[in-house]
């Protein structure tokens, strides 16, 4: 007994290691550890335990320093967000207790992102900048409404220099 959870241990700790990880990926990690061996899921649901209560293991801390990142390195919108945490396996109810607290300005968010970009579409005619525009903030999640802002924004920034 001491044996498995012992090597099951190790194993989540050495997954850990590398970033920060939801309870569902590190179960479904050790799952296909223990494939073909005599390890039960209830090993795994200890080790899960043992890592929460060492603090190594919290789906709150995981959305907080998930999006810290995300925004800082590879902004998306709030919808894309939430579609991501779900698939790491993020409880829905902590998703929506986050996001509660915590606004994510997309307008302001977009017009950054854009703004990184824009300056290569300038000297093309505008049907094809507007197009770029649209697609590139559409692939990151933001709506038609937010991304209409957000160039309308630029537009208005650029005739403002000329």
């Amino acid at each position: 007994m001491l044996d498995n959870f012992q090597f099951l241990l190790n194993k989540a700790l050495f997954f850990l290691k590398f970033r920060s990880r939801t309870e569902k990926e590190v179960f479904d990690y050790l799952l296909k550890k223990i494939k073909n061996t005599s390890y039960s899921t209830d090993d795994i649901k200890k080790v899960i335990e043992k890592l929460k209560e060492m603090d190594l293991l919290n789906d709150k801390k995981f959305i907080e320093e998930y999006i810290a990142f995300r925004s800082k390195n590879n902004p998306k919108s709030k919808k894309v967000l939430i579609l991501e945490l779900r698939k790491k396996g993020v409880d829905e109810s902590l998703i929506d207790e986050y996001f509660s607290h915590n606004q994510i300005n997309e307008e302001e968010l977009a017009f950054l992102l854009l703004k990184k970009r824009w300056s290569r579409w300038l000297d093309l005619d505008e049907k094809k900048r507007l197009k770029k525009a649209f697609d590139f903030l559409g692939r990151r999640g933001f709506d038609f409404e937010v991304a209409k802002k957000t160039i309308e924004k630029l537009e208005e920034s650029d005739k403002i220099k000329l």
